[in-house]
């Protein structure tokens, strides 16, 4: 799975808190919402961002190992 694939899986859950990872990655609230709102929107934004929204999905992956 590519990290695009991981940062949609993260964004799409509705179990995680947008605000949460907001606050905890410095990622603005409204980013998050436009992204869950609009999952296309995730191929135009930065690769840094997706690259942060795919390793925390690794994160949470791990935590549940």
């Amino acid at each position: 799975m590519n990290d695009l694939e991981k940062a949609k899986l993260l964004i799409e859950n509705k179990n995680n808190s947008l605000v949460d990872i907001s606050r905890k990655y410095d990622i603005p609230v409204q980013t998050l919402r436009n992204l869950r709102h609009d999952p296309s929107k995730m191929k135009k934004a930065s690769w840094e961002r997706v690259h942060l929204l795919a390793q925390i999905y690794d994160e949470q992956l791990a935590e549940k190992k």
